[in-house]
């Protein structure tokens, strides 16, 4: 179970990691994955999910994990190459081949970021 950084309206679901270790395990290490996801975190297209996580959930994990990119004073992405960056593994899942794979659940509230 986990959450996402975005999901949009087509479907794709966006994630982005400072390790790679929450994209790595939605892309291959169980058998079944449920993501739970705040209807804030929906978005009309695949570039606005990317926008969505470079500009709003890249800045808030980074100042929540201590770390102090760019984003975190600028509040936005400047495609900074700090080594405290939440943007190196970018996740973009636009199906499974298991189609019961991944379970995405939406939550009628505003949840996370």
């Amino acid at each position: 179970m986990t959450g996402s950084n975005a999901i949009s309206l087509d479907g794709r679901i966006v994630n982005v990691d400072h390790s790679g270790n929450r994209v790595a395990a939605i892309t291959f290490e169980t058998d079944r994955v449920i993501i739970v996801v705040g209807r804030n975190k929906i978005v009309d297209t695949v570039d606005e999910a990317i926008k969505r996580v470079k500009n709003i959930s890249c800045p808030l994990n980074a100042r929540r994990a201590g770390f102090n990119p760019p984003c975190v004073a600028l509040n936005k992405c400047v495609d900074c190459l700090s080594n405290e960056t939440g943007c190196n593994g970018l996740s973009i899942i636009e199906g499974q081949s298991d189609s019961n794979r991944i379970k995405l659940l939406i939550v009628n509230e505003e949840c996370g970021y």
